[in-house]
């Protein structure tokens, strides 16, 4: 009796140790806006979407900047989970042009 009772204890308290364990693994983890968020200013985003019912993340970016650094920042900042469900497209184009689009895309969807 005595050792299943300790049997039952080492297991319960190995399962709640590996939870633990868990909870911390995931929540380190960044979501997709806050990985963009933070890389708004550096590489020169000038939108962003993240496709709900269309898996794919479409960039905006100034032309100027690098799209290959932004690839690996997003390659060593979003999860594995992220990266298979999502296809990353990126728009470069002229800064201001994206800005005007982009406001117009806002203003129609207002309407």
């Amino acid at each position: 009796m005595k050792k299943t009772v300790v049997g039952i204890l080492v297991v319960a308290s190995s399962l709640f140790m590996f939870s633990i364990a868990l909870y911390a693994v995931n929540s380190n983890q960044k979501t997709p806006d806050e990985v963009l968020d933070n890389a708004w200013e550096k590489f020169g985003l000038v939108s962003y979407g993240i496709g709900e019912t269309d898996p794919v993340i479409s960039i905006g970016m100034d032309k100027t900047k690098s799209e290959t650094k932004l690839r690996e920042y997003l390659n060593d900042n979003l999860s594995e989970d992220v990266k298979e469900k999502y296809k990353i497209e990126v728009i470069k184009e002229d800064s201001k042009v994206l800005e005007k689009e982009h406001q117009k895309y806002l203003n129609h969807t207002k309407q």
